[in-house]
């Protein structure tokens, strides 16, 4: 039998070769992680590529499973449980050929250069080095992209059209940035964006529904990523019960406001009289500092050191692509910790103010999306995150945890009274009715109960949705699968942990959050395993 010590260091060297070959192999990823070797480089595509990148799953697989598990400290086990629940999730992604059903080939490319022009107003010299080395790269990359892409999937088909109707304004905000001397090449990269629009679209779709997991893969999702010991079945039920108790609690706070009205149309008279006085922006940095200080006056978290957070205006290339607001993440391995917080103020593409005043009246409930973005929300907890001293910890990313803590953040302003609004309850129950319909329709959409269609329907008939609203949203769930369940079900973990921790420990509240924080972004089952004494 090997040493536990010896078990730790051929850990340590699993995690690290693995790591180090992904980053090697994907520039891109590398880059936006912080990584400067990654810079200005699109990297390889097409089947074979894809295929190395399974054999690398799989041989660290089979490397986890022959360690020696019991003789792994605290902080290996976290880790370990981490990197077989992503290695895992690409070999099924790969075994259903999603990489050949997906075209993402420009939300790739576009992705990169977005990165490169927001390094670009502190960095202007390297940012237009690294778009530099991309442009030259992106025709042959999305050349190649093309080809990989089989029988594309009929939503993901349609989202790439909407990504490429984005292109002139992306294209138009590099040759500003750029100036007319990358001029050339980016007028071919533009025709290739095109090129492989077009090649997409004359492919056969694949089937419908192919966007589907299936029972037994997202039941597994369930396990390893969210954490959760519950079968579908008691997901669902949990749902419904969560969507009636919640539903009856919105109906009684919905009644405070007048007989008769429903809590969306409740909602909407108080955005429609919400007239805002100055500048968006500037409102968005006002709120975000009244909240940050409010928490911090509360002492109910811990704030990082050395962190940086811009609140911005999201530039007229990138509007089609943010809601109304947006949160950036700084990579782990940056010096500079800055997150950015996007606003994104439709009202300037208006001409007369009846029109600018409703785009404004949008961002209707703001104390709240700060809470949920900035402070103490997703800028927070990932700057908190990419300071763990465990050098891998920060790729690794749970949604249970970063949307379930955003979700908890949320409850924690209204229950410690700082944000004093009428209103804010009555958002906070509908958003959380949002978030409990979520699981029901990424449930039935990831086991192929659900067609598109009928998702989009479920939103627009429990919620009130527009159909455009329910589309955007039930897009990015057929991408996603486990994601948009994972919002109210770690809302859900939070809340039992800090029934047994503080209610049951006496813990405070500070402590609690800084303990949930202090593993970086994992399922909260795994820090009570691990992380307890």
């Amino acid at each position: 039998m090997k040493m536990s010590n010896g078990t730790q260091k051929e850990f340590e060297g699993i995690i690290d070769e693995y790591f180090e070959g992904v980053l090697a192999d994907n520039p891109m990823m590398a880059n936006e992680l912080g990584r400067r070797e990654g810079e200005g480089r699109l990297g390889k595509i097409g089947v074979a590529f894809e295929k190395r990148q399974e054999q690398r799953r799989q041989k660290t697989l089979e490397a986890l499973e022959d360690l020696t598990v019991n003789e792994l400290n605290a902080e290996q086990h976290l880790d370990r449980l981490a990197l077989r629940s992503q290695l895992l999730s690409g070999c099924e992604d790969f075994a259903r050929g999603k990489h050949t059903l997906e075209p993402d080939g420009v939300d790739a490319v576009f992705g990169i250069l977005l990165h490169e022009l927001q390094r670009g107003d502190d960095e202007p010299a390297r940012a237009r080095r690294n778009i530099k080395g991309v442009l030259n790269e992106a025709p042959g990359y999305l050349g190649r992209a093309a080809k990989m892409i089989d029988r594309p999937e009929r939503v993901w088909r349609r989202i790439m059209t909407q990504t490429v109707s984005g292109a002139p304004a992306m294209f138009q905000a590099l040759e500003t940035f750029m100036g007319m001397r990358e001029s050339r090449e980016i007028a071919a990269t533009q025709r290739a964006v095109f090129n492989y629009r077009d090649a997409v679209m004359e492919k056969p779709l694949a089937h419908s529904k192919s966007f589907s997991l299936g029972k037994v893969q997202l039941q597994r999702r369930v396990r390893d990523e969210l954490g959760l010991d519950y079968t579908l079945g008691q997901i669902e039920s949990l749902a419904l019960a969560e969507a009636a108790r919640i539903g009856d609690l919105l109906a009684k706070a919905s009644a405070r406001h007048g007989r008769g009205k429903s809590a969306e149309q409740i909602i909407d008279r108080a955005r429609s009289e919400w007239k805002p006085e100055g500048d968006l922006l500037d409102i968005y940095r006002a709120e975000t500092d009244r909240v940050a200080k409010g928490f911090k006056k509360a002492k109910a978290v811990s704030f990082p050191k050395g962190d940086e957070l811009q609140v911005r205006l999201v530039p007229a290339f990138m509007r089609h692509l943010y809601p109304t607001a947006a949160y950036s993440s700084p990579g782990p391995f940056e010096k500079r910790q800055r997150g950015i917080f996007w606003v994104n103020d439709l009202s300037l593409t208006k001409s007369n103010a009846a029109d600018k005043l409703a785009e404004v009246q949008q961002h209707f409930g703001i104390s709240l999306t700060s809470a949920h973005e900035a402070y103490p929300g997703h800028h927070l907890q990932f700057v908190t995150a990419n300071q763990h001293p465990r050098k891998w910890r920060p790729l690794f990313a749970h949604a249970v945890f970063y949307e379930g803590w955003t979700l908890w953040c949320e409850q924690m302003m209204t229950d410690l009274s700082i944000d004093r609004s009428p209103w804010t309850r009555i958002i906070q129950l509908h958003d959380a009715l949002w978030r409990v319909h979520r699981i029901l329709v990424d449930l039935r959409l990831q086991t192929g109960r659900y067609t598109y269609e009928a998702g989009v329907k479920h939103l627009q008939k429990h919620l009130g949705f527009t159909k455009a609203r329910a589309e955007a949203d039930v897009n990015w769930y057929t991408s996603s699968p486990s994601v948009p369940m994972s919002y109210w079900l770690g809302r859900l973990e939070n809340a039992r942990l800090h029934k047994r921790l503080v209610e049951g420990r006496g813990w405070s509240l500070r402590k609690f959050n800084d303990w949930l924080l202090s593993f970086g972004t994992l399922p909260q089952s795994w820090l009570e395993k691990y992380g307890l004494d």
